[in-house]
């Protein structure tokens, strides 16, 4: 389900209800997943207020027996060494109820967790400098020296064909550093770019190189992607389109969102505050 409500309309609150519901009706475990740490708290705050029982501890006894709702950010469920389970490499903890607060900045997380990025102080990106460099150079000499000596400078995309054609060489410079914990932009994100190499897109900055697929393998979390119920909360979508392929959102939920019956003002907002105020 994906539910489109005005900001202050009680999202949090819509979300909660229907995974204590959930819960009610055998759907469980439930978690509720927040954009970053700093909501945990003031979630829980909500739910309390609310008496809605609730936990911050995903081995809470509680939580695994769904008699409480696990909240929690969205990159704990869901991310390359999931604590919840990755398809094939690590025992999957079964959800009943995934409820996405804000699904809009889970969004802009999503770029995050997704695109693998080797830091520019990696022994592997010069390898992969020097796999790319005639084609890299060809594209822009000045921007490729000031790559290569770590100045700030253009951006540098590999083209396709030259990506597709070293796709295990790709595999062999990158795979030796893939599981340093000490690499978080490459450890977290990794699983979720391997096996689709050949699709990927990859480039270099000044910073590090990025290494980013199409549309994110959600399936590699079988606890989110096979949960009996999902819910994206949402106030600020314009194109809810991008739940789909970021997401794993039911397209026939995206399409007809359930919302108030007044809606005219669902969108994204900008603030305007003057620069400096004359106190006079």
């Amino acid at each position: 389900m994906v539910l489109k409500q005005n900001t202050g309309g009680g999202k949090t609150l819509t979300g909660l209800l229907i995974a204590q519901s959930s819960l009610h009706e055998g759907v469980g475990p439930a978690v509720f997943l927040v954009p970053d740490s700093f909501l945990i708290q003031q979630v829980a705050d909500e739910a309390n207020d609310a008496k809605i029982p609730v936990t911050t501890d995903a081995n809470d006894e509680l939580f695994r027996s769904s008699r409480s709702i696990l909240i929690t950010t969205f990159h704990k469920v869901v991310n390359g060494r999931s604590s919840f389970g990755v398809r094939g490499v690590k025992k999957v903890v079964t959800l009943g109820a995934v409820i996405v607060d804000d699904a809009h900045a889970a969004l802009a997380a999503t770029n995050g967790i997704f695109a693998a990025t080797i830091p520019f102080s990696c022994k592997a990106f010069d390898q992969m400098l020097k796999l790319f460099a005639a084609e890299l150079k060809e594209q822009g000499p000045k921007a490729f020296a000031d790559i290569e000596a770590g100045d700030q400078g253009s951006p540098i995309r590999v083209p396709a064909k030259a990506l597709a054609d070293r796709v295990d060489e790709i595999m062999a410079v990158v795979r030796p550093h893939a599981d340093d914990d000490k690499l978080n932009t490459l450890f977290f994100a990794w699983p979720f770019v391997a096996d689709q190499l050949k699709f990927a897109t990859i480039t270099f900055t000044s910073r590090g190189v990025e290494i980013k697929t199409p549309c994110p393998e959600v399936a590699m979390i079988p606890a989110f992607r096979q949960a009996k119920r999902r819910v994206y909360l949402t106030a600020t979508l314009e194109d809810e389109g991008v739940l789909v392929t970021e997401l794993d959102a039911d397209p026939e939920a995206v399409r007809k969102p359930i919302t108030p019956k007044q809606a005219s003002d669902l969108g994204d907002r900008i603030i305007l505050a003057p620069l400096s105020i004359n106190p006079q």
